[in-house]
């Protein structure tokens, strides 16, 4: 199944008070494919001081899939994750709402929830068609559900429907195909931090065989990382970890060691063969990058769409610009890579990026954040970004009062 992202759209989320939104689609260019009539990006790139809404876009987009993974798992006392805007009178007892535009395969889907702590206030499903008219599925207001088309005839899963669960996660776990193919498309739609360990999935990539295994060497190699190969040995949970496993209740006898493999020299320069060492005493970017090749080749290769929070963590502006290439240049599935970053080398290649792959957070005097694209912005086409976005040309920076001396 071919997933592909076209619009997140949010309102009343933390620093988000009014709706914005964030599109891949586009005109046609070097950085697009077509999909249905519709040209989306590859790529897109958000800037933006912090705490002025970036990791807040991510999160609410990951809440959204969990809740839709996982709300049919809520007990009753459980809450939703309604986190209002508290900085307005008018907002905080007020609904969070959340939308995702997407395709499958050649279907365009619109979904949309609105909530409270206590129960789901409103629940839309649409199907987008080419000519912009939407087809309903799925209409709710409270407990009040009207169904439609693929979903007609589903009263016994409207009396499944709590008020704290999303009609769309009750009829998937009901196995109604339609539902069943809408969540997966969400599941194809990952969010992960810079700095998070990812590492699992790089390891199942060297244990599932020779050609996966180079694959992975091959790219760490072409990212100037001088590591030959991996060895994974199988040991025997014992000391610290074993005690650290009892506590968590973890019943686990076997964990693999990783080792990096590299070259030895002599005094001449001469090869003395291979030499392996723990990864653990890799460097922290070896790391964090082997980490987050994990991610990016399972998108790669299965045409998913995948969103880094803090992109550039422990990342050389070359690596960063490396991970994007993969992306725009080598990508037969149409992959989607959407990144927050503070590296704004990457505004310097203006070359080979397109103005409405560059996007802004900001937040006004009064603690609510926008969102807005550098397309918004007139500028001519051999405009230096870097230069004009540090100059403040597009807003979007922190406001620091620079002192010659501390009191």
């Amino acid at each position: 199944m071919k997933t592909s992202f076209i619009e997140f759209n949010v309102a009343n989320f933390k620093i988000f008070k009014e709706k914005i939104s964030f599109s891949m689609i586009t005109r046609k260019s070097n950085h697009t494919f077509e999909n249905n009539g519709e040209y989306l990006l590859r790529t897109s790139l958000i800037y933006g001081p912090n705490a002025s809404g970036k990791s807040t876009l991510f999160e609410a987009l990951h809440i959204m899939k969990n809740l839709i993974l996982k709300s049919t798992d809520l007990n009753d006392d459980d809450k939703l994750p309604h986190l209002p805007f508290l900085f307005s009178d008018k907002t905080e007892n007020q609904p969070s709402f959340m939308e995702i535009v997407f395709s499958s395969d050649n279907r365009f889907f619109r979904y949309n929830f609105s909530i409270l702590k206590d129960k789901v206030i409103e629940e839309n499903l649409y199907e987008v068609l080419s000519n912009g008219d939407n087809t309903p599925y799925l209409v709710r207001k409270g407990q009040e559900i009207e169904l439609f088309g693929e979903f007609e005839g589903g009263e016994d899963l409207k009396s499944k429907t709590k008020e704290k669960y999303l009609f769309l996660s009750v009829a998937e776990k009901w196995n109604n195909s339609l539902a069943v193919l809408v969540v997966q498309s969400i599941r194809n739609i990952n969010v992960i931090k810079g700095v998070s360990d990812n590492s699992d999935i790089v390891i199942k990539f060297l244990k599932d065989g020779r050609v996966k295994k180079d694959r992975v060497i091959n790219l760490l190699k072409k990212a100037d990382f001088f590591i030959n190969d991996f060895n994974i040995k199988e040991e025997d949970v014992s000391g610290r970890l074993k005690t650290v496993f009892e506590t968590l209740e973890i019943k686990k006898e076997k964990i693999d060691r990783l080792f990096s493999v590299h070259e030895k020299f002599n005094e001449s320069k001469d090869s003395l063969g291979e030499v392996e060492i723990n990864f653990s005493d890799e460097s922290f970017g070896t790391k964090s990058f082997f980490s987050i090749l994990g991610p990016i080749i399972d998108t790669l290769d299965n045409g998913r769409v995948l969103f880094i929070d803090e992109f550039d963590s422990s990342l050389h502006p070359l690596l960063t610009k490396f991970i994007i290439d993969l992306f725009e240049k080598s990508n037969p599935n149409n992959a989607q890579l959407i990144v927050t970053t503070h590296d704004t080398s990457l505004l310097s290649y203006k070359d080979d990026f397109d103005k409405d792959q560059f996007w802004f957070t900001e937040k006004d005097k009064y603690g609510a954040g926008n969102l807005f694209c550098l397309d918004e912005f007139d500028i001519r086409n051999d405009t230096e970004y870097s230069k004009k976005y540090l100059e403040g040309r597009f807003g979007a920076l922190p406001n620091i009062d620079f002192l010659d001396d501390y009191e």
